[in-house]
C-alpha cells in the first residue's frame, strides 16, 4: 500500500532531481575545487617550504584544481550540459586536459622531490597543445553556433579523448614506477612497516587510474551516469588534494625523504665504486656478522623507531654494507631482522616475567603500541601474547 502511494511520487520526482542535480553538481564542483585551490594556496605552513618537491607540487595542484573550477563555472553559466550539445564536451576537454597534466605533474614532483624529467612536461604540453588546436580549429572551421550540435566537433572530441588516454598512459607508468621506488626505499629503511607514510599516494594513484579511462567516455553521456561519475570525481580529487596537503605539512615527508636519500647515496656509492669494491667479500661478511652479534648483545634492537642509518651507526659499519648483508641474508630487510629479535625477546620476557602486563612487554621490547605488538606476535607465533604467557 505504502509502495503504491509513494512509487509514482518517487518516479515523478526522480527525473526532476537528476536535472536539478546536474546544475547543482556544476555549482558544487566549482565551489569545491575553488576551495581546495585556496586551501593549498593560503593555508600551508611555512615549514612545508623546506621541501622543494612539495612547494612546487602545491602550486601545480592549485592551477589544476583552479582550471577544473573554471570549467564548471563555464558549464554552469552556459548551460551547455543541460542542452545536450557537443560544446559541453568541448569545454570539458579544453579545461580537463591541462588540469590533468598539472595534477599528474604535481604528484610526480612529490614523488621525485622536484627532480622531474623534461619528458614529463613535454608529453603534457604537446598533447594539450595538439588537442587545443584540433578542438578550436574545428570550431572556427565548422562555424556551428555554440548552442547547437556539431558532428564535426564531435569527431574532433573523440580524437582529443584518445590523445588524453595516451597521455594518461605515460603518466600512470611514471607514477607506478616512482611509487614502487619510494615504497621500496621506505620498506628497507625503517624497523617496521611504514606503509602509512605513503599509503595515501598509492590510493591516489589507484583512484586516478580508475577515473582516467572513464573520464573521456563519461563526458559524452548525460543524466544519472554523469551525475554519479561527477560525484565520485569530486570526492577523488578532493581526497588527492587533501592527502597531498596533509603529507606536505607533516613530518612524514621528512621521513620519506630521509629514506630515499639513503637509497640514493647507496646507489651513487655503488656507481662510483670499482666492481671489485662493490662485491660483498668474506671480510665484509665477517665485519657485519661480528658487529651484528655485538649489537644483539647490547639490546639496542629494543630501541624504538630504529632506521637503517641509526643501526649502522650503532654497529659502526657503513650503511651500504649492512643493507647488502640484509639483502643476502634470510631477513631481506631491517624490519624483518629487528622484528625477529624483538619477538624472541618478547617470548623470553613473557615466560620469565608473568607479572608484566602486555603493554609493559611491548614497550620494553621496542614495539610501538599494544595493538601493533599483538598483531606482529600473532603473525610470527600463531598465538597472542596473553595465550603464549599462559601456555
Amino acid at each position: 500500500m505504502i509502495f503504491d502511494v509513494f512509487c509514482p511520487y518517487l518516479i515523478e520526482n526522480y527525473y526532476l532531481c537528476v536535472v536539478i542535480t546536474i546544475g547543482e553538481m556544476q555549482f558544487g564542483g566549482m565551489l569545491s575545487m575553488a576551495l581546495l585551490a585556496f586551501m593549498l594556496m593560503l593555508c600551508v605552513p611555512r615549514r612545508s617550504v623546506r621541501h622543494a618537491g612539495f612547494s612546487q607540487a602545491r602550486w601545480l595542484m592549485v592551477m589544476g584544481t583552479g582550471l577544473i573550477a573554471i570549467q564548471f563555472l563555464i558549464q554552469h553559466i552556459g548551460g551547455f550540459r543541460q542542452m545536450g550539445v557537443t560544446q559541453a564536451v568541448l569545454w570539458n576537454l579544453l579545461m580537463f586536459l591541462p588540469a590533468t597534466v598539472l595534477i599528474n605533474l604535481a604528484l610526480i614532483y612529490v614523488q621525485t622531490q622536484g627532480r622531474i624529467l623534461p619528458m614529463d612536461w613535454i608529453v603534457g604540453v604537446v598533447i594539450c597543445g595538439l588537442s587545443t588546436v584540433i578542438l578550436v580549429g574545428t570550431v572556427l572551421i565548422d562555424g556551428v553556433p555554440m548552442k547547437e550540435h556539431s558532428q564535426m566537433l564531435l569527431y574532433s572530441e573523440y580524437i582529443s579523448a584518445i590523445l588524453y588516454m595516451a597521455m594518461q598512459g605515460h603518466y600512470f607508468h611514471t607514477h607506478f614506477v616512482e611509487y614502487r621506488r619510494m615504497k621500496r626505499a621506505v620498506d628497507e629503511y625503517f624497523d617496521r612497516d611504514r606503509s602509512d607514510l605513503i599509503g595515501w599516494m598509492g590510493r591516489s594513484i589507484r583512484l586516478l587510474a580508475i577515473l582516467a579511462p572513464l573520464l573521456p567516455v563519461v563526458i559524452f553521456f548525460q543524466g544519472t551516469l554523469l551525475v554519479v561519475f561527477s560525484t565520485v570525481f569530486f570526492f577523488s580529487i578532493a581526497y588527492c588534494v587533501i592527502s597531498l596537503y596533509s603529507y606536505g605539512i607533516s613530518e612524514d615527508v621528512t621521513r620519506v625523504e630521509e629514506a630515499e636519500g639513503e637509497e640514493t647515496r647507496t646507489v651513487k656509492e655503488e656507481t662510483r665504486a670499482d666492481k671489485t669494491t662493490v662485491e660483498f667479500t668474506p671480510d665484509d661478511e665477517l665485519m657485519v656478522t661480528t658487529a651484528l652479534d655485538q649489537w644483539k648483545e647490547s639490546g639496542a634492537y629494543r630501541e624504538h623507531n630504529l632506521t637503517l642509518n641509526t643501526v649502522a651507526e650503532q654497529m659502526n659499519i657503513p650503511s651500504r654494507l649492512l643493507q647488502t648483508w640484509l639483502h643476502r641474508s634470510e631477513y631481506g630487510k631491517l624490519a624483518t631482522l629487528v622484528t625477529t629479535l624483538r619477538i624472541e625477546e618478547a617470548k623470553r620476557v613473557l615466560k620469565n616475567h608473568p607479572d608484566w602486563n602486555v603493554d609493559s612487554v611491548a614497550e620494553y621490547c621496542g614495539f610501538n603500541g599494544r595493538k601493533y605488538f599483538h598483531q606482529v606476535f600473532l603473525e610470527h607465533t600463531g598465538t597472542t601474547p596473553a595465550k603464549f604467557e599462559r601456555a
